[in-house]
C-alpha cells in the first residue's frame, strides 16, 4: 500500500512539472533576446580631482543620459569620482578608492570601464585617459553597427571571428566556420512556435517572419577603431586573453556574446551545438539565466526591432562621433563578398538608424514572462509539497 501511494505521489509530482514545462517559451532563443532582452548597462567611472576643465566637461556630458550615450540610447552608466572631495557628511565611496588605487597611474581624469554588474566580470574592460576619442570608441564602432544591422535584418546571430595575426590559421578558421554555417543553413530548422506564445505578446511574429541565417565578420586585433569592442569579446570570459588563436563569437539578439570557440575548438561539432542553442525555443525567459555577455551598442533596439524583417532594406544613417561613420579602405576590418551559398563575410560599416525614443509595451491584458514563470515555480513548489504531504501523513496512517 505505501508503495503504490508512493508511486502516486511521484506521478502527480512528474505532472504537475510537466504541466509547468508546457508553459515553456516556444520563441526560439535569439529572437526571444532580439525582442526582449533590454541591454544590461556598463559602469563608465570617471575619476578626477577637483573642478573639470569646460572640455573635460563637454567629454563627460557625452556619457550621460543628456548627452551622446543618452541619445544614442548606448548601455552604459556613469559614475564621477572626485578624488579630492572631502565632506564629512558624505564618506568616500572605498571601493571606488580601491579601483583608483589599482590603476598605477596619476594621470587624471581617467575612465574605467567595467562589465555590467550582473555579468559578475571581476576584472575591466579597459582604462585609460578620458578623451574624446576613447568615449567615441567606447560608445559606438563601425564594427557592432554592422552587427546591428544584420540582426535587426533578422539575421539569427553574427559570428565575429577575432584573428590571432597568424594568417594561415585565421584563413583555416574562417573557411571551417564558413562551411558549417552553410551546413547549419541547410541542415537545420526553427522551432514551431505555439500560437499562444504570439497572443501573450512573447514574439511579435510567427515561424513565417523568421530565417535561420548566419553573417561572419572577421575582425583584426589591431583595429584602432574597434579596440573597445575587442577589449568586450577578450574579457567576456575569464581567460581568453591568455591564447593568442583565432576566436569565434557568436553575437545575437541585442548584441549578446554567448561564447568563444577557441582555435581547434573552432570545428564541425561546436559551430552547430552553438547554432542548434540559438534556434532552440527558449526554455528560460529570464535573461541571466541564460549564457552570454552584453556588448555597448548605440541602437534604439525598441524602436528598430520590427515584427517582419525587411531583408533589401537599408536602414538611414545613423548620426555617430567623426570618423565613425564609414570604414575606409585603409582600416585593418577584413572583409570578402557574399558566397552564393548564402554564408558571408561582410565588412563592418554601413549605417544603422537612430529613431526617436520610443519604448515598446504590453497591453494590460498580457502577462509579463517574468511574472509568469514565478507564479508557475510557485504553483509547483505549493504543488509538490501538498502530494509530499499527503504521501507523509498517508503513510504514517498506514
Amino acid at each position: 500500500m505505501i508503495k503504490k501511494r508512493l508511486r502516486i505521489s511521484l506521478i502527480a509530482i512528474s505532472l504537475i512539472c510537466m504541466a509547468s514545462f508546457a508553459w515553456a517559451c516556444s520563441v526560439p532563443v535569439f529572437r526571444y533576446a532580439l525582442e526582449r532582452w533590454v541591454n544590461d548597462q556598463y559602469e563608465v567611472i570617471v575619476f578626477h580631482k577637483g573642478k573639470l576643465t569646460d572640455d573635460q566637461q563637454k567629454i563627460v556630458a557625452d556619457l550621460t543620459e543628456e548627452g551622446a550615450a543618452g541619445k544614442q540610447h548606448a548601455n552604459v552608466r556613469l559614475t564621477l569620482v572626485d578624488l579630492a572631495a572631502n565632506d564629512p557628511e558624505k564618506p568616500k565611496d572605498e571601493e571606488a578608492i580601491k579601483l583608483w588605487e589599482a590603476q598605477k597611474t596619476e594621470t587624471l581624469p581617467w575612465m574605467v570601464v567595467k562589465y555590467p554588474t550582473i555579468a559578475r566580470k571581476p576584472a575591466d574592460v579597459w582604462a585609460g585617459e578620458l578623451t574624446n576619442e576613447n568615449v567615441e570608441r567606447l560608445l559606438d564602432s563601425p564594427a557592432r553597427r554592422e552587427i546591428a544591422r544584420l540582426l535587426l535584418k533578422g539575421e539569427t546571430a553574427v559570428w565575429v571571428l577575432l584573428e590571432s595575426g597568424n594568417k594561415e590559421a585565421d584563413d583555416a578558421a574562417l573557411k571551417i566556420l564558413q562551411i558549417n554555417l552553410q551546413l547549419a543553413h541547410k541542415e537545420l530548422e526553427l522551432p514551431k512556435i505555439d500560437e499562444a506564445d504570439i497572443e501573450q505578446g512573447l514574439v511579435s511574429t510567427d515561424e513565417t517572419g523568421l530565417k535561420l541565417h548566419f553573417s561572419t565578420l572577421r575582425l583584426s586585433r589591431d583595429n584602432s577603431q574597434e579596440k573597445m569592442f575587442i577589449e568586450m569579446l577578450l574579457g567576456s570570459e575569464d581567460d581568453l586573453r591568455d591564447f593568442d588563436e583565432p576566436m569565434a563569437f557568436p553575437v545575437f539578439g541585442r548584441g549578446r556574446v554567448m561564447y568563444a570557440l577557441i582555435g581547434r575548438g573552432i570545428n564541425a561539432d561546436t559551430i552547430r551545438q552553438s547554432c542548434q542553442e540559438l534556434i532552440g525555443p527558449c526554455t528560460c525567459e529570464v535573461k541571466e539565466e541564460n549564457p552570454g555577455i552584453d556588448i555597448v551598442t548605440s541602437v534604439d533596439w525598441d524602436e528598430l526591432v520590427q515584427p517582419f524583417v525587411e531583408i533589401d532594406r537599408e536602414l538611414p544613417p545613423l548620426p555617430g562621433f567623426g570618423g565613425l561613420t564609414n570604414v575606409d579602405d585603409s582600416t585593418e576590418m577584413n572583409a570578402e563578398k557574399k558566397s552564393k551559398e548564402g554564408s558571408s563575410v561582410l565588412v563592418a560599416g554601413n549605417e544603422i538608424a537612430d529613431k526617436a525614443n520610443h519604448s515598446t509595451s504590453v497591453s494590460p491584458t498580457e502577462m509579463n514572462p517574468m511574472i509568469r514563470n514565478i507564479i508557475i515555480a510557485a504553483g509547483v513548489g505549493i504543488g509538490i509539497v501538498m502530494v509530499l504531504s499527503f504521501a507523509f501523513l498517508s503513510n504514517k496512517n498506514s
